[in-house]
This record gives C-alpha cells, sequence and structure tokens, in this order.
C-alpha cells in the first residue's frame, strides 16, 4: 500500500472512530474504508493495523469504535473474499477483542458484574444463551464451574432489561445443566429477592417492560424444576401471610401457578401448611379481595392436583375434617358461612373432587340435620336452615362441576346419584315445615336437585335428570301451589325456583305441569266477587306467568294459551269493574313478555297466531258496541296494552311475515275487507268500516279510535311502502284532520314519516322536495287566517317529516330545520305555535320508538352532529337577533337547549365558547317554558362541569347564586335535586381559591333544601353542605 493510501486510510478510520464527528463524516469515512477494499487499493489487515493505538488505549468508547469499525466493514461486504491467513488473522483478532470483555469460558470463571455497565452485562447474558443453542456441550462440560459463575453473574441484578433476559435464561439452565440440583437453594435465594415485583416502568422505555413481563418471567423461573418446591411453597406461604394486601394476592396467584406446574408429589410435604394459611385469609382476613383470592386458589389448587387422586384426597380430607368441625360447633357464625363457601370452591373444580368432598360430606350433615330437627328452639331452627344453606351450595356447586368439567363421554355419573333419594325426601318434607325460612330454603334446595343431570346429555342431546319425571312433577305442582302464599318471600323463592328449572328443563314439560296450573289459578279468579285481596293474588301469578314466559323456548309452547287469554279478556262488554281490572291486568302482563322477547322466530310464530286475533278483539269492541254500552275510557286502557304489543311482534317479526300481514292491514284499514280479521258475512253484514274515511257521521266517530293499530303496523315495518298512494295520502290527510284526537294524528304523522325515511332515492312520485312542504305545510302554519289547531297539525307533521328527512340524510332537512326555526320568529300571533316550533328540536334528535334500526329505518351515520354543526349557528344566531324581545328568545333559547340535550360531550365541548352564555343565559329565564328549560340546562351544565370545570370559572359570580336560587325555589323535585348535584361537583372539580369566597353563601344558602319534602334532596343537601364545608386547598 502506498504512502498516500496508508495516509488517506488512516485519516479515514479517524474520521470514524473518532466520537467527536459528526454523522456525515462518519459515514463518509466509512464509505471511503469499503470502496478502498472493494478496489484492492488497501487491504484488511492495513484496516487492522491503523486501528491499533485505538484498540490499545484505555477510553472503552474509542476501543467499542474501533471494533465497530471491522465489523461494520466485514458485515457490508458479505462478498468480500479472505484467504486462509486473512481469517486466521481476523479470528484472532477478536479472540483478542474478548479479552477485552472476557467471554467464552471465561465469561463463568472471570466476568465480574460489579464492574459492567447494563449494557455489557446484557451482552454477557445474550452471549451465554447463544452458547446454550449452538455450545451446549462444551457448556455442560463446566458443570459446577458454569453454575458458580452464573450465580455470581446474575445474583444482585437490577436493570429491568438484564432482569427479565436473566428470567428467561434461567429455565434453560435448569433443563441442560444438571448440576443445578447442587445450586437449588442459591438459585432460589437469588430469585426470591425479587419477589413480587415492584416495578413503574417509565413512559418513555424504549424497551417497553412492564410489571406483568417481570412478574410473569419470574413466575416461570420459579416453576421450571419441581425441586424448587422445598423452597418456594413456604417462601410464598409466608408472602400470603404478609401485612400488604398487595403481596398476599401476588403469592396467592403465584402459589397456584407454582403448584400446578410442580405437580402433586412436590406439594404433597406441604398441604397441612398450604391449607393452614388459604384457611386463616379466609376465615380471619377482613379485606375481601384477598378473601375472594384464597377461595380460587382452593379452586384452581383442587383443579390443578386432581391429576393426582391422592394427593387430592389427602387435602381434601384437610379441609373437610375442618370444615365439618365448623360447621356443627359454629352453625350461625361467618365461620360456618366461610367453611360453606370453601366446600363450594373445592367441589366445582372438579367432579373428582365433588365426588370425594360429598361422599364424606352429605352423610354428616343428613345426621348433624336429623339430631336438629330433635330440638324445638329457634336456635336449632336457625341452625337447621344454615344447614339447608349448604345443602344448597353443595348441590349448586356440584352441578357447576358437573356442567363445565365433564368430559365428552356421556357415561360420566353424577356424585349426587347415591344421594338422590335422600336429599328429595328431605327438601320435600320440609316444604310443610311450620318455619318459612326453612321452607324458603328447601324450595332453593329442591330447584338445585332438580336440575341435577344424570349424564352430561342423553343420545338426542337433551338433558337427562336425576330425579325421574314423577318427582320433576311432584316440584313443580309444589312450587306452583306456593304461588298462593301469602307470604312474599315464599312465592319469589317459588317464582325463582321455577324460573331456574324452565331455563334447563324441556318446555314441554313445563309447559305440561306448570302453566295450565298457573292458567287455571289465572281464570279461577272470579270477575263478579273480585276482592282487592283476589287482585292481589292474580298479580302475583300474572307475576310468575310472565317471567317463565320470558324464557324464548317456553314462550314458543305457550303461544297458543296466550291467544286464548287474549280472546277471553277483549270482550264486547264486561261485566263490572273487577272484570275489566282482571282484563288489564291480564294484558299488561302478556304485553310485558312480549316486549321482552326478541327472538325472530317466536316473534314469527306470535305474528301468525296472536296479531289478527288480537286486532280482531278490538274491532269487535267497536263494531259490536252500542253508544250506550261503549266505554272510551276501557277502551284507551286496552287500546296502550295492545298497542304494546303489536309493537314488539311487528317490530321483530322476520320481512316475510310482516309484509304478508302489512298488505293484509292494508286492505282491512284502507278498503274495509273484514273477512282479513276472519269475521264472517253474517257478523258483517251491512257494516262498512273505513277509519280513514273523510266523511264518518258522529255515532261511527268510534272506529278512528283503530286508527293507531294501523299506524304502529306501519311504523314498525321494515318494508318499503313508498310506492302506495292510497296509503300515503290516507295518512296525510289524517295527519292534518282536526277532527280526530292529537294522539291519532301524531301516530300517523309517525307512520308516514317512517314511509317518507324508507323511500329509495330514485322514487320521484314521493314528495321530498322542499316545495312541496313550503306549499303545503310551511304557508299554512305561517298564516295567520288557518285555524289555530289546523297550523299546529301542519307543524307537527312537518316535524316528523324532518325527522325522516334528517335520519335518512337527505339534502333538504337542514332547510326544513331553519323553517321551522323561522316559524319561532314569524308567527306572533300563537304562542302555542312558537313553542311547539321550539319544542320540534328536541323530536328531531330524540331517540324515538319509530325511525329506528329495529323499525328498519335508514339511519344515516352522525346525522345529529352534522345537523347539530349545522343548526346551531342559526338557532344561536336567531338568538342573538331577538335578545332584546324575551317572548322570542326565550323560544330560541328553549330550542338550543333541546338541541344540546341530545349531541355528544364531544361536539358540546367543541362549541364551549358559544355554549356557555346560552346555558348560563337559561338559568335566568322566566318564561313560562322556564321548567323545561332549567331541566334540560342543568343536565347540559352538569356534563360540561365534569368535563371542563376551570372552563366556569369566570360565571361563578352568577352561576353559584343561580343554583342555590333553584335548589330552594324550584317548585320540581328534580330540578332541587340537580341544582345540588351541580353545586356538589363544582365543590369538588373548581381550584380552592376560586370556590372559597362563596363558602358562607352557600352552606347558608341551602339550608331549606335540608327540609325539602323529597327525601333524595334533603341527601343531595346534606351531602353538597358537607363538601362545602370542608373545602380544602
Amino acid at each position: 500500500m502506498s504512502q498516500s493510501s496508508q495516509d488517506e486510510t488512516i485519516k479515514c478510520i479517524e474520521g470514524y472512530v473518532n466520537p467527536q464527528s459528526e454523522e456525515s463524516k462518519k459515514t463518509s469515512s466509512l464509505n471511503s474504508i469499503l470502496l478502498g477494499l472493494v478496489s484492492k487499493r488497501i487491504d484488511i489487515q492495513d484496516i487492522v493495523l491503523g486501528l491499533g493505538d485505538y484498540l490499545n488505549t484505555k477510553d472503552s468508547i474509542l476501543r467499542a469504535r474501533g471494533t465497530l469499525l471491522l465489523s461494520e466493514v466485514l458485515c457490508r461486504l458479505p462478498d468480500y473474499k479472505l484467504n486462509q491467513d486473512q481469517i486466521h488473522f481476523l479470528s484472532m483478532f477478536y479472540c483478542d477483542r474478548l479479552q477485552d470483555t472476557p467471554c467464552a469460558a471465561e465469561v463463568v470463571k472471570e466476568v465480574h458484574p460489579s464492574s459492567l455497565t447494563h449494557a455489557h452485562r446484557k451482552m454477557v447474558l445474550q452471549i451465554i444463551e447463544i452458547m446454550f443453542n449452538k455450545c451446549l456441550g462444551e457448556i455442560q462440560e463446566l458443570k459446577n464451574d458454569f453454575m458458580v459463575g452464573y450465580l455470581q453473574f446474575i445474583d444482585n441484578e437490577k436493570d429491568p432489561r438484564n432482569l427479565i433476559y436473566s428470567f428467561k435464561l434461567m429455565p434453560k439452565v435448569i433443563y441442560n445443566i444438571p448440576e443445578h440440583k447442587n445450586f437449588l437453594e442459591s438459585l432460589f435465594e437469588i430469585l426470591s429477592c425479587y419477589f413480587p415485583i415492584s416495578f413503574n416502568p417509565k413512559g418513555n422505555d424504549p424497551n417497553a417492560i412492564t410489571r406483568d413481563d417481570l412478574s410473569n418471567s419470574l413466575l416461570n423461573c420459579f416453576s421450571c424444576t419441581p425441586l424448587f418446591a422445598e423452597y418456594s411453597i413456604p417462601f410464598l406461604i409466608d408472602k400470603i401471610c404478609s401485612n400488604l394486601v398487595e403481596t398476599k394476592i401476588e403469592a396467592l396467584k403465584a402459589l397456584v401457578y407454582c403448584c400446578d406446574r410442580y405437580g402433586g408429589e412436590a406439594i404433597r410435604p406441604f398441604l397441612e401448611d398450604i391449607w393452614s394459611a388459604l384457611r386463616t385469609q379466609i376465615l380471619t382476613h377482613k379485606n375481601a379481595s384477598v378473601i375472594e383470592e384464597s377461595k380460587k386458589t382452593i379452586f384452581y389448587l383442587c383443579k390443578s392436583l386432581t391429576k393426582d387422586q391422592k394427593v387430592l384426597e389427602s387435602f381434601l380430607a384437610i379441609m373437610i375434617r375442618e370444615c365439618l368441625h365448623h360447621i356443627k360447633s359454629s352453625q350461625d357464625s361467618k365461620i360456618a358461612i366461610y367453611c360453606a363457601s370453601i366446600l363450594y370452591q373445592a367441589i366445582s373444580s372438579s367432579l373428582l373432587s365433588s365426588k370425594i368432598i360429598l361422599i364424606h360430606v352429605l352423610p354428616n350433615l343428613f345426621k348433624f340435620f336429623k339430631e336438629l330437627q330433635q330440638e324445638d328452639s329457634v336456635t336449632k331452627t336457625n341452625e337447621q336452615n344454615s344447614v339447608l344453606g349448604l345443602f344448597s351450595d353443595l348441590l349448586k356447586a356440584n352441578s357447576l362441576a358437573f356442567d363445565i368439567n365433564s368430559t365428552s363421554d356421556t357415561e360420566v355419573i353424577n356424585p349426587l346419584t347415591p344421594f338422590v333419594e335422600q336429599l328429595y325426601q328431605l327438601f320435600t318434607d320440609l316444604l310443610v315445615n311450620p318455619s318459612s325460612a326453612i321452607r324458603a330454603s328447601s324450595i332453593e334446595c329442591l330447584s338445585f336437585l332438580y336440575i341435577s343431570k344424570k349424564v352430561k346429555t342423553n343420545e338426542n342431546g337433551e338433558n337427562e335428570f336425576l330425579l325421574d319425571i314423577e318427582k320433576r312433577q311432584v316440584i313443580i305442582k309444589n312450587l306452583v301451589s306456593l304461588l298462593n302464599e301469602n307470604d312474599s318471600t315464599l312465592r319469589h323463592k317459588s317464582l325463582e325456583s321455577l324460573f331456574n328449572i324452565a331455563s334447563n328443563e324441556n318446555p314441554k314439560v313445563i309447559n305440561e305441569y306448570a302453566i295450565p296450573t298457573l292458567l287455571q289459578m289465572i281464570n279461577s279468579v272470579h270477575t263478579d266477587s273480585t276482592t282487592t285481596d283476589q287482585l292481589k293474588d292474580l298479580k302475583n301469578y300474572l307475576e310468575a306467568f310472565s317471567k317463565l314466559c320470558t324464557h324464548q323456548p317456553l314462550l314458543e309452547s305457550v303461544i297458543p294459551q296466550i291467544q286464548i287469554l287474549i280472546q277471553h279478556n277483549i270482550k264486547d262488554t264486561y261485566q263490572n269493574e273487577q272484570d275489566f281490572q282482571k282484563c288489564i291486568l291480564i294484558l299488561k302482563a302478556i304485553s310485558s313478555i312480549l316486549e321482552k322477547s326478541t327472538n325472530q322466530v317466536t316473534m314469527t310464530i306470535c305474528s301468525d297466531s296472536i296479531l289478527l286475533p288480537l286486532i280482531k278483539g278490538l274491532y269487535k269492541q267497536i263494531i259490536f258496541s252500542s253508544p250506550t254500552t261503549f266505554n272510551l275510557d276501557y277502551f284507551n286502557q286496552i287500546l296502550t296494552a295492545s298497542l304494546k304489543m303489536i309493537h314488539s311482534i311487528v317490530e321483530n317479526t322476520s320481512l316475510d311475515s310482516q309484509t304478508k300481514k302489512l298488505y293484509s292491514l292494508i286492505d282491512l284499514f284502507l278498503k274495509g275487507d273484514l273477512k282479513v280479521l276472519g269475521f264472517t258475512d253474517d257478523e258483517i253484514s251491512n257494516k262498512q268500516i273505513l277509519p280513514f274515511e273523510n266523511n264518518i257521521t258522529k255515532e261511527n266517530e268510534n272506529i278512528r279510535l283503530l286508527i293507531p293499530i294501523f299506524t304502529t303496523c306501519i311504523s314498525q315495518s321494515k318494508s318499503d311502502l313508498s310506492s302506495n298512494d292510497q296509503l300515503k295520502q290516507s295518512l296525510y290527510e289524517m295527519s292534518l284532520n282536526t277532527n280526530v284526537s292529537e294522539t291519532t294524528s301524531i301516530s300517523c304523522n309517525k307512520a308516514y314519516a317512517s314511509i317518507l325515511n324508507k323511500q329509495p332515492d330514485d322514487v320521484n312520485n314521493y314528495p321530498t322536495d322542499f316545495e312541496f312542504f313550503e306549499n303545503n305545510l310551511i304557508k299554512v302554519i305561517k298564516s295567520p287566517e288557518s285555524p289555530i289547531e289546523y297550523r299546529i297539525r301542519c307543524l307537527d307533521l312537518l316535524t316528523w317529516c324532518t325527522k325522516a328527512l334528517l335520519t335518512n340524510g337527505n339534502k333538504i332537512n337542514i332547510q326544513l330545520g331553519n323553517c321551522i326555526s323561522d316559524i319561532i320568529s314569524t308567527v306572533t300571533d300563537s304562542n302555542e305555535i312558537t313553542s311547539r316550533a321550539s319544542k320540534s328540536f328536541d323530536i328531531l334528535l330524540d331517540n324515538t320508538d319509530v325511525l329506528n334500526e329495529k323499525s328498519g329505518s335508514v339511519i344515516k351515520i352522525l346525522y345529529d352532529q352534522k345537523f347539530f354543526t349545522l343548526m346551531f349557528p342559526i338557532l344561536l344566531e336567531s338568538f342573538k337577533k331577538y335578545k332584546a324581545t324575551p317572548s322570542i328568545s326565550s323560544h330560541y333559547l328553549m330550542a338550543i337547549s333541546y338541541l344540546l340535550r341530545h349531541v355528544p360531550k364531544e361536539v358540546l365541548l367543541s362549541e364551549l365558547n358559544e355554549i356557555l352564555p346560552i346555558v348560563m343565559q337559561s338559568l335566568k329565564s322566566n318564561d313560562s317554558n322556564s321548567l323545561e328549560l332549567l331541566e334540560s340546562s342543568l343536565q347540559t351544565l352538569k356534563m360540561l362541569i365534569n368535563e371542563t370545570p376551570n372552563s366556569f370559572i369566570s360565571y361563578l359570580d352568577s352561576l353559584i347564586p343561580s343554583l342555590i336560587q333553584i335548589s330552594v325555589k324550584s317548585p320540581q323535585y328534580n330540578l332541587r335535586r340537580l341544582a345540588l348535584e351541580i353545586l356538589t361537583l363544582i365543590s369538588k372539580l373548581l381550584p380552592f381559591h376560586n370556590l372559597f369566597q362563596f363558602k358562607q353563601d352557600v352552606t347558608t344558602g341551602i339550608i331549606p333544601c335540608l327540609d325539602d319534602k323529597k327525601r333524595i334532596v334533603r341527601k343531595q343537601a346534606s351531602n353538597c353542605r358537607n363538601n362545602w364545608f370542608i373545602l380544602q386547598k
């Protein structure tokens, strides 16, 4: 190599190795060296010779940079050919460098971790891992020397990055170095000092090591060999007895993990100590989380020990002996209750545990209970009830173990099988016990015995129970008969048990034995002599019937009975008030059943079986009643309950079934085809029933009461009916008809809006253009010449049409919203119209029973936020414009308040600067609608204070006096409570120095609230006053 090339090489080496050099210079220097090698101007030995001074310096950084340069050159030129001498030369070079930080065999003999940085210590651990992967034989030859060096190296490590590496390396050492057995105690001493892990990672930690990572790795070390059990189990038991709750819980989890990995034989010597520690925590500790974790530990230990039956039997024998002792000696004590819960956890862990425990415990409980029955004292009665509670827990736990833990083998025998007859006899005999508490406990026990299975499933995939059908039938009849009891506890317990049974039993069995009896009891209430007590009994029977029918498979089987109940109770006339009250109770119960059912198959069956008969019953009340016998109040109550049923059925029915029914109902209501309901020619001779006909005589006006039936079906329809012009026109005209009730008109509005919402974009014959609404509705609303009532109907229809077009994203929805806003200021002759216009904004964004996803409506994403973003500035500008005219500005304030109520808080916060003055203004409103405005504003205010409390600091001077006044003088208790809640929030969330000046005003001002007539207000006032008294910096 020439002198110039040598000088250039040395210059490049200096440029790269010098840590003060800029990155660009380092890169250019490295590139120059690489080019020199490729062009063969320099050789690899030249580079090593040029690095001589840097490799011999005492500066570790320069030595590292020099070695890095050579490594970079070799890595970046993988195709650079080396001859034999160069390979030998480089090998010797790197061996010499390794002497700089001793490694290989020297790693375990000469490395002194205290003299190394954490990065170098990590490198050593990485080298050891590589050696395990590639040079295992050489490592194993070191035997005890390796273990001594390894122990020395990992001891006292504190850096979490190195710790997790050490923990992950430990199992490899245990598995591959047999000599570890000579160092078990030392290994565990080093590991144990890290338990429990107390590490809080830094938010900017690039290694992203978490406490869980370290903890899991440490547990893997603890459990990597059963030989550690000798040290780890006593250690963990000692930690379980610690005074720190977190340490106890961590140790309990670690104990479960280790015992599962060690196996039964390894932990056999410690069974007594483990039980003693767990028992002490459960029976004496006051912290609920420690008690629950200890119970879980028993569950998982028993589950784990199932692999070794003898060890499990030994552990359970200790547990059973002590638990039975406490149960017998201290029946009413807390200790006995905890012992019962311990047995529950152990039994539910596995079928084997259940079998072992039940064989020993049940005979003792039978004997003990028999002894208690021979004594009549009240104390012994309480003890009997406690034992029955234990029976119930054992049955429940066994069912859980049988359902969850049994294998796919259907021949697994239930551990209760030998005791089933004795249990059945005991519990059925106790149903006549004079103590209602004992009877209630026996009811619960019977229900759990009932659902206990003989095998997991039979060949047909059905449950096969321990009890035969005759005994199950007796239990069902007894439980149903107990629904007649005056004791509400017994009734509720019987009902819960029946529902528990119905959830597991074949619906046919319940329908055969329970439902007929319940229906007989319901029908046995005679209306000619119905008393208050009888109506109370009827409510109890209906409650039982309703709860049972919420179980979907059972509901399907009782639909025919529900149909019969409806037909028998929607009558042409009623004998008396009691007869009618019975009808209403039954209809409300059925309505409740159908409201809770959302299963499409079940509701489609209901549609086929119940819908048309229900409508027919309502028609008959109108058709066959005379003006003298027709009771409007009765009909409205029946109609209300029936509409809820119709709503539930239509909403959850399949589309095909729904469509067929809708076309039949259109023929019925618009064409008067009564044959749709199954009326015969004789029944409907000369009767024309057309509810939507305009020219209806006064004596036939009752037929319009049927319109909500039709509109409810249309509103919940998922079908597109926009092509039916007669339907649209009929609904439109009836919406504006002032001769029908407002309720009927609104129902037509909803149906019309529902059709409008589902209309496809490519349909042009439907009124979705702004001109139609302007000419037919908006001009009428603004016209003083039109009757007020008609203008109100137009406004209601406009509101619902706007909502329909708003939800489906039609482009004219903002235009229509703007028109409603204009009505507030332009209609000056009617306060009712302007008030309704402001309240329209509540309807536009509120969640209603129509125009939702369940009714198949078209709902555009974020439609409400988009509407708010565009509409809020319009309303705000109008409010500011008419601020000098309170009669108008108050209605705009109301509209804004309703708009704020239905918008997500994220949207509100984005407009906070504009919203806060509006909310503060609304608190001082004296308008006739101020109560509604106040409620809406207070709700918004509460949310805003929760989210951005400091935004209200500048408003405190006016806000706090306003809230005090509302809390004391508002006529509605809900507003008083809300105002006090907000004052409480202010005391908690705002800075002390801003609040201190108001402390006296608040604590004195809300004193009258402490004597408020509503308890909820008094409670909130006390809480609020306490918070203001203890204001702290």
